[in-house]
């Protein structure tokens, strides 16, 4: 892996590392919240989309050519996002991160359009 692939491919573990990071800061100020399913259904579906993103950009055979997944993936990232400002959790750090990792797996959904010919 040269540079440029190195430092895309840290870039694209931005939104990651943001929602792992919120995880962990709600699971340190709230233990329960682990047992609320509005709290964590919002992470895990963060953190599932940003694991396609990265297999979709580094993985040319698993995306599919006649579907474009970019607009429904963009538009999840984006009630992801959305979701934090709704779901109340304890700490503001956390809303702050999903809604910030929210918003870059936005973009990068939507620089990964397939162009349909």
């Amino acid at each position: 892996m040269d540079g440029m692939a190195a430092a895309g491919f840290a870039l694209l573990t931005v939104p990651l590392l943001s929602f792992v990071s919120a995880g962990m800061f709600e699971f340190q100020r709230d233990r329960t919240s682990l047992r609320s399913l509005t709290r964590m259904l919002p992470l895990a579906v963060a953190g599932a989309l940003s694991i396609l993103l990265l297999i979709k950009v580094y993985d040319p055979y698993f995306s599919v050519r006649r579907v474009q997944l970019s607009r429904p993936m963009s538009t999840l990232s984006l009630l992801v996002a959305v979701s934090a400002l709704v779901c109340r959790y304890k700490s503001r750090l956390t809303s702050a991160l999903i809604v910030i990792g929210g918003q870059v797996l936005v973009f990068f959904w939507l620089m990964t359009l397939d162009v349909m010919p």
